[in-house]
Parts: structure tokens; sequence; C-alpha cells
């Protein structure tokens, strides 16, 4: 015998099973959000603030119940060091040992410390005890011509992976460009020097931005854009475990032009999930060793950002319309457990060279900043 619900129950349990989300501003007028949450509940926001050729890194928190955000504070120790244009080039934020927070960035002119030097790539940290962050440090080393935005990883037990692109010395062009990695064993306060991580491949998309993520057992991976030829712009992983590198391909994007995009990667139970563009269109897939992508939301869009829920529910964020000086407006996707789209929406307009950041409440629910 089959039970017949009353269709009221049948629209309280399909609200039940459809996470809410909440879209919210920023605490200050800023741009191009990153959000992490600790293991104790706590919701670390950085943004930028400021002429987007010359801005600032700001920092603050909240919990994760909610609440009103703590007084902001300035991360980059020379002021102005910051850059927003081009979208790809600012902040990346990663949480470490004990809570640290580890912040990379792409410094500008006003970082640099004569005309004639390569822009830095610049890191601080803020150890727990500490009242602001250490004076900011230039990590590029002896490679050149850095361009699109870096990335930084870190896992609880002292390490920290700073990750970027950029060409070898006495060469700039975008065929040479290998991604590269500078490794903390203390927690950010020191780094290896510089080690190519896709040596077989050289060739990045010089002006995209690249995401990584560390693990527990120090596995390091890489979402990268190629451009191994000058049509080619399809996605790169990079999986580096025990110092051994190995490189898979995970789509193809034939065009000759550079997108300007970024990526977003996090974990999703025992895997990894992936998130990024395929001309003109989010792309997210699990990042095993079968990748199978789909595609999601509308046309126009870029930089995913995502999130995931205790109940196995993901939020791909990304922004619509966006471009060089252009301003775009918000839409999101959620996935069921199953990676169908269940839920969408739009949220209003972002600033120019902004995108949305998002997280997900103990409650099932998610918050969007834009």
């Amino acid at each position: 015998m089959i039970m017949k619900l009353p269709f009221l129950l049948w629209l309280l349990l399909a609200a039940s099973l459809s996470a809410q989300v909440q879209v919210e501003s920023l605490p200050e007028p800023g741009i191009q959000p990153q959000v992490a949450v600790t293991a104790e509940r706590v919701v670390h926001l950085v943004y930028l603030k400021g002429d987007p050729e010359a801005c600032d890194i700001r920092h603050t928190t909240r919990p994760l119940a909610g609440g009103a955000w703590n007084a902001p504070e300035t991360v980059n120790s020379t002021p102005h060091s910051a850059i927003a244009t081009g979208t790809i080039r600012g902040a990346q934020m990663a949480l470490g040992k004990d809570g640290s927070v580890q912040v990379i960035w792409n410094g500008n002119a006003e970082a640099k410390p004569n005309k004639m030097a390569q822009a830095p790539l610049l890191h601080a940290r803020l150890v727990p005890g500490a009242r602001t962050f250490s004076l900011q440090q230039n990590l590029l080393g002896d490679t050149t011509a850095l361009d699109g935005g870096a990335s930084i990883a870190a896992n609880g037990k002292g390490r920290v992976a700073v990750v970027w692109h950029a060409a070898p010395p006495g060469k700039d062009d975008e065929s040479a460009r290998r991604v590269w990695v500078r490794y903390s064993e203390d927690n950010g306060a020191t780094f290896a020097p510089p080690a190519a991580l896709n040596e077989p491949k050289p060739g990045v998309c010089a002006c995209c931005s690249l995401r990584a993520h560390l693990g527990d057992d120090g596995t390091l991976h890489v979402l990268y854009r190629a451009a191994t030829t000058p049509t080619e712009r399809g996605m790169w992983l990079i999986t580096c475990k025990a110092g051994e590198p190995t490189l898979k391909k995970l789509d193809d994007w034939r065009v000759a032009i550079c997108p300007m995009s970024s990526a977003s990667l996090m974990a999703s139970g025992p895997a990894l999930r992936g998130a990024w563009e395929n001309d003109g269109q989010i792309v997210t897939a699990y990042l095993a060793e079968n990748t199978t992508s789909q595609k999601i939301g509308p046309k126009n869009a870029k930089h995913p950002t995502l999130a995931r829920n205790a109940k196995g529910q993901t939020i791909i964020a990304s922004i619509i319309g966006s471009g060089w000086s252009k301003a775009g407006t918000l839409h999101w996707d959620i996935l069921d457990p199953q990676g169908l789209v269940a839920k969408s929406g739009d949220g209003g307009k972002l600033p120019v060279w902004s995108y949305p950041a998002t997280y997900a409440r103990l409650d099932g629910s998610f918050v969007v900043l834009r």
C-alpha cells in the first residue's frame, strides 16, 4: 500500500531539503572577498579596499553562527601594495597550524623597491597571540614576469605551500611559464626555494590565476590554465605527492585569447571538487581518477567559488557578464549530493573587478558575500 502525503507535507519536506541562501554585503566597501572557516567555527574574511591599482588587503572575522563582523584590520605592511585591476591578482588566504592566517597576493608598483624591480609576490601571516600581521615578504625568488594571481594552501601540521606561475630566469614568453611552489614547514615563517611543478609541460595562461589545496598528508593539488600552444586554454591538475608531481589534463578550450579566469578547489568528503570556466560557462567536477565534468549555470560566467554544507549540498557562486572595467551580476547554483542542480538564484550587481565568496553555516544554509 502506497501512502499519499498531504500536499502541504510535501512542501515542508521539499523546503527542508532545499538549502537557504543569504546574500550579504562586505562589512565595508571592498571587492574580491575570500573566505575560510576554522574548526572552531570562526569565519575569516579577506578582501581588497581602495584604489584598484593600489589597494589594501583587509581581514576580519565573525562567528560561524552569525552576528556582526569584528573590526577589520589591514594585512599588508606597506600601504596600498595590493592590486585589484584585472580581478585575478588579489589576495588569497589559507588557515594553517593553530589557526594561523596565511595570505598571498601580487604586489603592485607601490610594493617595488625601485622602478626596475620585478613585481613582487607578497606573503604575510597572523599567528595566534599576535595583534597584527607579520611584515610582508617577497617570495618571488629568481622567477620573472609575475602576472596571474597566486594561491596559498596550508594544513594543520605547519606545512604551507605558496603556488604561482612565472617564467624562469632569462625568459618571459607564455609558453615558457612554469607553475612554482615554495614550501614552509614552520607555519609560514620561512620558505624553501622555488621548485617547478610542471617542468615536463611548460606553458601557463599568463593572466589567469590558479588554485591550490594541501591535504593533511602533505599532498598538494593545483588547478591551472595551461598554454602549451598559443591556442590552448584548457585546465590541468597537478598532484604532488612525496615531492613528485604528476599532471593531468581536465578539459580542452581552443581559443587565442587570455580569459583572465580564476578557479576554485575544495575538499568535498573524501574527494576534491573543482570549479572553473570553459568557453564562458562554469564547469565543475570531482577530481578523481576518472574525472567527469559538467557545465552549469548561464553563459558568460566567471570566477566560481565553492562551499559545501553538512547535508552534502554544494553551492557554486559566480559572476555573470563581467569584463575589463565592467561590472557583473551575482549568480549561484546549489547541487544536491548527487551533483544535480537543485536550486538557482541571482543576487544583484557586484562592483567592478569583483566576484563573490560563499560559506556554509551549521544549519546547512549558505552565506554569499558580495
